[in-house]
């Protein structure tokens, strides 16, 4: 049994954070549909869309400020060698 565990744990410790994520949806939603109402499985549709929605609007956002970085430090030089 403690080798089991082991495993468990080890198939964990190398996994992206999205996908530790997704699982947790899934298992919320099926403990939900066990132990709230049947209905409730289509939980975990709507966390995924809802995680991925906001994952592209912060890394939308970081090239936003990443392009806006880059255009004021081009401006800066272009008026300090002016």
């Amino acid at each position: 049994m403690k080798h089991i565990l082991y495993f468990v744990k080890w198939n964990f410790t190398d996994m992206q954070p999205h996908s530790k994520r997704m699982i947790a949806y899934f298992a919320i939603a099926i403990l939900s549909a066990i132990f709230v109402h049947e209905d409730l499985f289509f939980l975990a549709p709507i966390l995924i869309f809802i995680d991925l929605t906001q994952d592209i609007i912060r890394h939308r956002y970081a090239d936003f400020k990443k392009e806006q970085n880059e255009l004021v430090q081009t401006l800066k030089k272009k008026h300090l060698k002016e």
